[in-house]
């Protein structure tokens, strides 16, 4: 693993690894709620009821799908971050790059969302293309654009 920069008293180490935690977190929670489903779509046994067994059959099935759907997405995105060799370090603002701006903490590549570091600071998972993102690729400490009428400031890049 390549030296840790520091950002905001933490290092790099530690925001991929509170970022890890919450995605991992995330893909076990949607694996259980699928496997919860189909566990009661299993004990379903069929019924003389008729169309009403039928339509919660059906509506079991319909959540279970985007169950299914939401799982395979969250690991699709955790092998594309991992491609993204988080743990080398950057200099600007690309894929993979943890950035802390005067807007807040940044991960860039993958579209996670809001995770916290164990002393509770925010950070935010977003994908190359946010506007954000954009509007900072290539950029290096110090650089300073406009987003949304404000101005920000790169502080770190790691």
């Amino acid at each position: 693993m390549a030296d840790s920069t520091p950002l905001r008293g933490w290092d790099r180490q530690a925001v991929l690894m509170a970022l890890e935690a919450a995605m991992y977190a995330d893909v076990e929670s949607a694996r259980q709620q699928f496997y919860n489903l189909k566990g009661s779509l299993e004990g379903e046994s069929k019924s003389t009821a008729g169309d009403k067994h039928e339509t919660g059959r059906a509506m079991v099935q319909m959540e279970m799908e985007q169950a299914a759907n939401r799982l395979s997405r969250l690991e699709g995105m955790m092998r594309n971050w991992s491609r993204l060799k988080p743990e080398l370090d950057r200099k600007d603002v690309r894929p993979g790059a943890l950035v802390d701006t005067s807007m807040g903490c940044f991960v860039i590549g993958v579209a996670w969302g809001a995770f916290r570091l164990p002393d509770g600071e925010a950070w935010r998972a977003i994908g190359s293309d946010a506007p954000i993102a954009q509007a900072m690729s290539g950029m290096e400490v110090g650089s300073a654009f406009d987003f949304r009428g404000r101005s920000v400031v790169i502080h770190a890049v790691a």
